[in-house]
């Protein structure tokens, strides 16, 4: 029983190696990607930006129309 924790701290140290290990080698494995995967990522970076440059006036203009609508009906009530 005297070396379960002596045990114990030595399975913490390897897995945390371990884990170290597997984070250095998944960022080296990122730093090597193919040019036609960052193609791919800046296209789809580019759509993104364009497709919330055309929606997000119509989203704004619906949410501020659906609470002008709300502001509206309550206070026409009350007159």
């Amino acid at each position: 029983m005297k070396n379960f924790g002596i045990l114990r701290a030595r399975g913490v140290a390897v897995k945390t190696a371990v884990v170290t290990a597997a984070m250095v080698a998944a960022g080296s494995a990122n730093a090597a990607l193919p040019d036609w995967a960052t193609d791919i990522g800046e296209d789809l970076s580019g759509a993104v930006t364009d497709s919330a440059a055309l929606v997000g006036p119509v989203v704004a203009l619906s949410i501020v129309s659906v609470i002008v609508i709300k502001l509206i009906k309550r206070f026409s009530s009350k007159i």
